[in-house]
């Protein structure tokens, strides 16, 4: 008889040892409704953290033989994290989410239907959830309308690193070696075909979000500079508007000399300060794209492990055949 397909079940986290064991509890009782079809191995990722995380990540690979669990040097990013999880995943399909229990395991059962209607890749979009920030909700749905105005790589708004891809789909991804990953891009530049799935988060078990405003701010600038060259052309755009504004500036200075008011000097140094403003304003443009081409032909490693324990998948398979 063929063995059941292999999922893995990839989750990052950072900083999360007081809901940990309560997000393993609830994911073993989503995957425990799909056991007669599937197998599932389940991959921990600690982003460096700096409490506990990884000794309750130990504890709960004791108690359960499908747990495995990686452990990063240092804080690399979710991202990072993200990408080494998936670097490691075994199965014939790989779902990701975090493990805060903001990305319900109960929608898993529908990311592997979805798969075995033959989607590679399965993504979910994230409802508005009302307990959030004003300020948050509306700094998430700014970026996306940006993203969508400035990428050439469609990104759908509210769309979440809470996904499936099936094996096909994920050596693609793997092959793409960014030092500034930002997956959700990355995963629609593949171009496989997309089936979406929306979701309602949950609330947060323990503690508190890790994404800082600064975090958010770097998570933005790799989606957009990643993915658009937009910002390069707008000095381009500038550079015409402030000639013709230079032109306009001109005339009425020539007028007001004739007239003798004097005001010439300030429509001169008006121009003189917003065209300083705009020059420095695009080599910051060009910088930063220099910087990331810098990082990128460094070829430094994404990630660096600390610690690494990846169970054999022939442990649970002899398990389920005992209990057979």
């Amino acid at each position: 008889m063929d063995p059941l397909p292999l999922v893995s079940i990839v989750c990052p986290a950072f900083e999360e040892e007081e809901g940990l064991p309560i997000f393993h509890r609830a994911l073993k009782a989503a995957l425990a409704q799909l056991e007669h079809r599937f197998r599932f191995e389940i991959i921990f990722v600690d982003d460096g953290s700096q409490d506990r995380t990884l000794d309750v990540l130990k504890s709960l690979a004791q108690i359960d033989p499908t747990v495995s669990y990686l452990s990063l040097s240092r804080n690399f990013g979710h991202q990072a994290a993200l990408t080494a999880g998936l670097e490691h995943a075994r199965g014939d399909a790989v779902v990701s989410l975090d493990a805060d229990l903001q990305h319900p395991p109960a929608v898993i059962a529908e990311l592997l239907h979805q798969w075995q209607q033959g989607h590679d890749v399965v993504i979910t979009i994230r409802g508005d959830d009302q307990r959030l920030p004003w300020l948050k909700r509306f700094t998430s749905k700014a970026f996306y309308r940006v993203m969508g105005f400035f990428s050439e790589t469609e990104i759908r708004v509210a769309t979440s690193d809470f996904r499936l891809l099936s094996r096909k789909a994920l050596q693609a991804l793997l092959q793409l070696k960014e030092q500034h990953r930002f997956m959700r891009g990355l995963v629609q530049w593949l171009g496989f075909v997309v089936k979406e799935i929306e979701f309602q988060p949950d609330e947060r078990v323990a503690g508190k979000s890790k994404y800082t405003l600064r975090r958010m701010i770097r998570l933005a600038s790799d989606g957009l500079f990643s993915f658009s060259r937009t910002p390069l052309r707008v000095p381009i755009w500038l550079s015409g508007f402030f000639f013709a504004l230079a032109l306009l500036h001109a005339v009425l200075a020539g007028v007001s000399w004739l007239r003798d008011t004097g005001a010439a000097w300030h429509y001169l140094l008006v121009i003189v300060n917003v065209g300083i403003g705009c020059v420095l304003g695009s080599v910051g443009v060009v910088g930063e794209y220099l910087g990331r081409v810098h990082e990128q032909v460094k070829q430094r490693p994404v990630y660096l492990l600390k610690e690494c324990e990846l169970r054999p998948l022939e442990v649970g398979v002899a398990q389920r055949r005992e209990a057979a």
